[in-house]
């Protein structure tokens, strides 16, 4: 999803279509005129005391509590309202103007300004103003059928624009809420809502503001689930403080974000996430542990989803500035993720960035700084951005939500399967990547390509667990990795060799790993984060017949000559010991 922005006579119009190069699905057809200015010389002015008001100008009348608004054009509204309601009542095909100058509006039974059938209703929130809407706990249920459970409800589009203060309350269920697309500019927008806090059924625009949202159902939503080119986000802008007891921001289809600094908290946050069970896959040395298999998931799938950033078919991330504490996944598509920039602070207590199918990552810095799995996809492919995961699972594991009924180990077959499925794989081309994992540093149910990036990897040095586990095959043709921790097997078919070592002695967290050439220069450097029996190399520098050595807290440990593009060793110049302590610390 793409904005596309042009200002003339105060006019901002804001346009939505669809981005051919990201694949986005949802475009909005809508384009929102807001004007920022109006003239006090033709407008209709509204002073409202209490339970009365007064008005000079055409198209409004006030009757029993209820202000009407019959006719297109713009009104301007100061004063309180006690207990009535703002209809906007014109035809179907006009455009309604609220100038917000210092209102309090409240209904008890029903929204308090309600809209149910204008084209276009623009609330423009004046500079310097402080203005309050708010709704009761219960509404009335309206004639014409419409469900409007918001403070503020418009059945077809609405726009907001300005610099003013805008403070909504949601008591019954919604803050704001538009059946079409919902446009915001600019203000400074609070909204405490018993549900969604921002909603636009058909599409959500925004490009600037600052907003506080506080929601017992989603801080951001738009829900239309019956038509690809609506139920869209389109965020490029603003500040965002979310607290939400369900999702942060949810599109039904895309989820687009080109700029703007967000600060989410959803459910309890990462804190809050049911405690996973301990399924240890690691070796037989202290009996069989919890089992064969990867830790199961069930006690953190929940009926009420909490994510932070969710969208039904695509979620874009072009730019913006995100720190997250989700109780459920941080970032998840039931689709694609592609994120090309953008700087991503999370806590989760489920996967960090989760695609059900295909996760691409060229840019941005990433921390994952704790999750149960870090990046999850069936198939992931990084190419760029700097990246540091900490998981207590797999730190990035391309998996399609099959279970593995066993272990991985050549005794059984890799997981028991027959067959891999070639589109289930994790490839890396560039960035540089530093991921913990407490299984499974780099994981993938189906293949492994490296072709370049610099990798650094903690992760166990265990019979099933490593710092890189797969089931297919395993090629490296370029990039840099080291690792404290095995790996499952050698790399297959690779052209760039690699060195496998096995220590005679368990290695302290910490310390620091080094690989240098014959002329002192280093290539390779890791500080562990994670106690280490085994590691893994491979570098573009590596050449066949060489020999670089191998340093441990800057003291030389031992040379390693490369025989072939595999080389298997240990530490002490003797035969490389994988299958040392059987489940202790190491590979058959």
């Amino acid at each position: 999803m793409l904005l596309f922005m042009m200002i003339f006579s105060g006019d901002f119009v804001v346009r939505a279509s669809q981005s051919s190069g990201a694949g986005v699905a949802g475009k909005s057809k809508a384009a929102v005129n807001i004007n920022k200015t109006w003239d006090r010389n033709s407008e209709t002015t509204i002073v409202l005391n209490g339970g009365a008001a007064r008005i000079s100008g055409d198209g409004a009348a006030f009757s029993g509590r209820t202000l009407t608004i019959r006719q297109q054009g713009t009104y301007v509204l100061s004063g309180k309202l006690e207990n009535g309601q703002v209809l906007i009542n014109a035809g179907k095909n006009d455009i309604v103007r609220l100038v917000m100058d210092d209102v309090s509006l409240h209904n008890e039974t029903g929204p308090a300004i309600y809209a149910p059938k204008s084209k276009e209703i623009i609330l423009i929130l004046e500079k310097g103003t402080q203005n309050t809407v708010s709704d009761g706990t219960r509404h009335t249920p309206s004639k014409d059928g419409n469900e409007s459970a918001a403070a503020i409800f418009v059945q077809d589009n609405l726009s907001i624009a300005g610099d003013g203060i805008l403070a909504v309350k949601g008591s019954h269920k919604h803050g704001i809420r538009a059946q079409d697309v919902l446009t915001i500019t600019g203000g400074v927008i609070s909204v405490d809502s018993a549900g969604d806090a921002i909603r636009g059924r058909d599409g959500v625009v925004i490009t600037g503001g600052n907003f506080t949202l506080k929601a017992g159902g989603d801080g951001i939503q738009s829900n239309n689930n019956k038509d690809d080119e609506k139920g869209f986000v389109t965020i490029a802008g603003g500040t965002f403080i979310v607290q939400a007891k369900n999702d942060g921001i949810q599109a039904r289809t895309s989820l687009t974000i080109t700029g703007g600094a967000f600060k989410i908290t959803t459910g309890g946050g990462s804190a809050g996430a049911p405690a996973r069970m301990n399924n240890f896959r690691g070796g037989w040395g202290g009996g069989f542990g919890g089992g064969f298999g990867p830790a199961p998931k069930p006690s953190n799938e929940k009926s009420t989803s909490k994510k932070a950033l969710k969208a039904g078919k695509l979620i874009h991330v072009t730019g913006g500035d995100f720190v997250i504490d989700a109780e459920d996944d941080a970032v998840h598509s039931n689709e694609k993720i592609v994120i090309a920039s953008g700087k991503f602070s999370i806590r989760t207590g489920d996967d960090g960035v989760h695609a059900d199918a295909a996760l691409e990552i060229s840019g941005g810095d990433i921390n994952i700084i704790s999750s149960y799995e870090g990046l999850e996809a069936v198939s992931i492919t990084i190419s760029g951005g700097n990246i540091i995961v900490n998981a207590s699972d797999d730190g990035i594991n391309a998996a399609d939500g099959t279970a593995n009924t066993f272990g991985r180990g050549p005794m059984m077959g890799r997981g028991g399967r027959s067959s891999i499925n070639e589109n289930m794989f994790i490839r890396i081309t560039g960035g540089t990547l530093d991921v913990y994992g407490g299984r499974d540093g780099i994981d993938s149910n189906g293949n492994i390509f490296i072709e370049g990036g610099t990798i650094k990897i903690s992760g166990p040095s265990m019979v099933m667990d490593g710092a890189i586990d797969f089931d297919g095959r395993f090629i490296v043709t370029g990039g840099e990795i080291i690792s404290a921790g095995s790996w499952q097997d050698a790399p297959h078919d690779s052209t760039q060799p690699v060195v496998l070592l096995s220590y005679s002695r368990q290695q302290p967290s910490g310390s620091v790993i080094a690989i240098k050439d014959s002329s002192g220069r280093t290539l390779l450097e890791y500080a562990s984060r994670i106690a280490y029996s085994m590691s893994g190399f491979t570098s573009p520098s590596f050449k066949i017949g060489g020999t670089y050595s191998l340093f441990i807290n800057g003291e030389k440990h031992t040379d390693i000559k490369l025989n072939n593009i595999v080389t298997r060793t240990g530490d002490n110049g003797g035969a490389y010991n994988g299958g040392r302590n059987f489940g202790g610390r190491g590979r058959w």
